[in-house]
């Protein structure tokens, strides 16, 4: 049994397959060996991932591809260099004239893994190429993400697919039905066409079987469900799922997930833009500690969390990420930013979403209440909140996922607003997210604090990591 990580825990060591692998991740994978093509819908959190990855390895697939959203692009990379080897996947290019790229070279580079987003199937030019490759494996990370097949991306998928017959398909997804069961009609048209054809007749007779809908104005009004038992029954035979409670003896009681996300060209800008600024300043002579160094710092983490922040309408990698997060789980998640600014601007975004928000503006008396709320009602999804108000005397146990979308300078104080949830009445392990922009100071302040964690128990100075940062940094 592998001891302190699951599959995307903290990066001490590399894992090895199958041996680091769970006993319940074992079965799993070697049920999706044989056979046809499988779902994985187990809830998030208990190890989808590495549970398909051995099953390319463990059937010698020499053609696999990935295809996950655009935010998951790099962390499908790092999970395969964590648990297959370094420099052995491909990941398409986030510019859209250069998307296959990556992909094309890896043929001669000899990088057996290739990844792509959903959206690469919106262009047919990508299809056309796409399609003449032979794949041996696919999986579909996230596979409720293709779920109209009205859309261009549904359509090019379709078209792709026909000449994939070869192709062992997995799909993966803790939601796998969003809204109504016909949601699940396009999984499982990848999954078993000849039952489930890729046409719209067909997708209809799936959606008026199983949904309560009324002909509108603009065609069907879908408004509950039907006959989910038989459907239960239609489909177990595709799918494997595990929940956390199931897997519970097997999981520590808390692990950390890192993601790695990328900046889009505009937020890349003004980013760069903000570092050239702070390394004059450090140039010029200006102490560390000195407020234009360290109010210029503040900027540039904010900068890197949303420019949104700072007035600017421009792009988010930890944004985006935390979107799909959301939408792709029906679990309840705690999120934490050091920034109230930005959880007022996550107030905004998920204003669709049943939330809480707890920052140091709301009275003390109402804390207990939004508390409250978020612990009894099962719609109250989200409870956002600032590190320094929500991070000490509260308790969130309804919630096992938190999202640190930004850290404090000392773990310490980190770890006290996981504790939220890690605590008594905790029924689950708890997952840690860290999601941590490429080439920005997430990278140098998880390293740093990673460091100092290892290397001491003690509540170390706030200054000290900083100028620890900035050195690292800059040199400075």
């Amino acid at each position: 049994m592998p001891i302190l990580i699951l599959w995307e825990g903290k990066k001490v060591s590399k894992f090895t397959l199958p041996d680091s692998l769970y006993s319940y991740q074992k079965e799993d994978s070697n049920r999706m060996c044989e056979g046809s093509n499988w779902f994985n819908f187990s809830e998030m959190g208990v190890g989808k991932t590495p549970t398909a990855l051995q099953v390319i390895e463990k059937n010698k697939y020499q053609w696999p591809l990935i295809v996950c959203p655009n935010p998951l692009r790099l962390e499908w990379k790092r999970q395969i260099e964590d648990w297959i080897q370094d420099d052995y996947c491909a990941v398409s290019h986030p510019d859209s004239y250069y998307k296959l790229e990556p992909i094309l070279k890896s043929f001669f580079n000899g990088q057996k893994y290739k990844i792509i987003n959903y959206e690469t199937f919106r262009t047919p030019k990508n299809v056309d190429i796409l399609k003449k490759i032979p794949f041996d494996c696919i999986i579909f990370d996230e596979i409720h993400k293709v779920r109209n097949p009205k859309t261009n991306q549904v359509k090019g998928l379709w078209k792709f697919l026909e000449y994939q017959p070869q192709a062992k398909i997995i799909g993966l997804s803790g939601s796998p039905i969003m809204n109504y069961p016909n949601d699940l009609y396009v999984p499982l048209s990848i999954i078993d066409p000849g039952t489930y054809p890729k046409n719209l007749e067909r997708w209809r007779a799936f959606m008026y079987k199983y949904c309560m809908f009324s002909d509108g104005r603009y065609g069907a009004y879908i408004y509950g469900t039907r006959s989910m038992k038989e459907l239960k029954e239609e489909t177990s035979k595709y799918i494997i799922r595990r929940t956390k409670k199931e897997v519970l003896p097997f999981l520590p009681d808390k692990y950390y997930r890192r993601v790695t996300l990328e900046m889009k060209p505009d937020q890349r800008k003004l980013y760069n833009a903000m570092e050239k600024e702070l390394k004059i300043l450090l140039d010029s002579g200006e102490p560390l500690y000195s407020t234009s160094v360290l109010s210029t710092l503040t900027r540039l983490r904010q900068l890197n969390l949303d420019p949104k922040v700072l007035g600017v309408n421009r792009s988010s990698a930890k944004t985006d990420f935390l979107v799909e997060l959301v939408q792709d789980t029906d679990d309840k998640i705690v999120v934490f930013s050091c920034f109230e600014k930005y959880i007022y601007l996550l107030h905004l975004i998920f204003k669709d979403t049943p939330h809480v928000c707890i920052t140091g503006k709301i009275d003390v008396n109402k804390r207990s209440e939004l508390v409250r709320q978020f612990q009894e009602d099962p719609k109250i999804k989200l409870c956002l909140g600032t590190i320094q108000t929500m991070g000490e005397g509260l308790t969130l146990t309804e919630a096992s996922n938190v999202v640190m979308m930004d850290r404090w300078w000392n773990q310490p104080v980190c770890d006290q607003a996981i504790d939220r949830l890690h605590r008594i009445g905790q029924k689950n392990a708890v997952q840690v997210v860290y999601p941590i922009v490429m080439e920005s100071i997430d990278e140098l302040l998880d390293q740093t604090l990673e460091k100092k964690s290892v290397s001491t128990n003690e509540y170390y100075s706030e200054a000290q990591v900083k100028q620890d940062v900035l050195k690292g940094k800059f040199n400075a």
